[in-house]
């Protein structure tokens, strides 16, 4: 006779049916939707490559050896995940270390999990370890950039376009204004924003709530753009063409339509303005502790980085007036 006590790991727990078990549990710890889907899209794939390897579907017997050989196809494979056509621009060449650490966290946390749940007994992950990847080099939007932008929208404004152009304006504004995040920003409700103080209710990551303000002229940008705005049955502050709900990948989309306009090189779109909001506002605003609440982050990690990066930006800009060659005439 079997006990309860020696029947732990149940005998019939399929890989795929654990990777369904994780997702349910992200979706009902009250998380982003975000949170769901970021574990979804790699553990699928992640059951692809299972698949596709012919690797036991018994969670209980992969090992170490079967976890670094699917860290090691997305790391060097250049043609991943058997996509072609649209949407697999991304998977056409090698992954960053920065993608493949994604990777490691996720199924770092969905065997951890399995472990936890009593559903494996030792986890494969325990001899595998990724070093963080190291912080990117910040390069925020010069005010010179700015302004190009929001010239393009103030073009489109005297043509005839006053409810896409005055959208981009307030988009770039808020954006450049508050440091939110993309997925923050296309989330904005009506019911969200306080128009009279220039405040913005944002659910960010982790399901976290926090309040984030705009300045005057962001005021005055969403003033207009909801003026402009037509009444539709949608709550989301964001429309596209279509009077729907503008999705992440629009709001990007529409920034970089507007960059290219507008003349600006380099990569990074949305992004790049919450680079620009954290080294403004350190300018003015020395304090870290106000910028990890404003920008929403659980620890002091990035803000520490944006430190640095204001250093680096003050002191390239010291050198411009200080440069001995220049000093010396030579």
């Amino acid at each position: 006779m079997v006990t309860a006590t020696q029947q732990k790991v149940p005998t019939g727990a399929s890989l795929s049916s654990l990777v369904n078990g994780l997702i349910l549990t992200k979706r009902t710890e009250c998380q982003s939707p975000r949170t769901a889907e970021y574990y979804e899209g790699i553990l699928t794939k992640f059951l692809w490559f299972v698949e596709q390897n012919q690797l036991p579907q018994d969670a209980r017997l992969l090992n170490e050896w079967h976890i670094r050989q699917f860290l090691t196809y997305v790391s060097s494979e250049t043609n991943r995940w058997g996509m072609s056509g649209n949407g697999s621009e991304s998977c056409q060449h090698k992954a960053s270390y920065t993608t493949l650490h994604h990777y490691y966290r996720a199924l770092k946390t969905f065997f951890t999990w399995c472990v936890n749940e009593q559903f494996l007994k030792e986890n494969p992950m325990a001899r595998i370890r990724f070093a963080s990847p190291k912080l990117k080099a910040i390069q925020p939007y010069t005010p010179k950039e700015i302004k190009q932008m929001l010239a393009v929208c103030e073009y489109d404004l005297r043509h005839n376009a006053q409810f896409l152009a005055s959208r981009n304006k307030a988009i770039i504004l808020v954006l450049l204004d508050s440091g939110l995040r993309i997925g923050e920003l296309a989330g904005m409700t009506l019911d969200d924003v306080d128009r009279d103080r220039g405040r913005i209710r944002v659910l960010g990551k982790g399901a976290k709530e926090r309040v984030v303000r705009i300045g005057a002229t962001a005021q005055k940008a969403l003033w207009k753009y909801m003026v402009y705005r037509p009444e539709v049955r949608y709550p989301n502050v964001w429309l596209n063409e279509e009077l729907r709900p503008l999705t992440r990948a629009g709001v990007q989309t529409a920034v970089e339509r507007i960059k290219k306009r507008a003349g600006i090189q380099g990569k990074g779109s949305c992004h790049r303005f919450r680079h620009t909001f954290a080294i403004n506002f350190l300018r003015i605003d020395r304090n870290a502790f106000n910028l990890q609440y404003l920008l929403g982050h659980s620890d002091l990690r990035m803000v520490r980085h944006y430190v640095s990066a204001l250093g680096m930006e003050d002191a390239l800009k010291a050198h411009e007036n200080a440069s001995p060659a220049d000093q010396m005439g030579v």
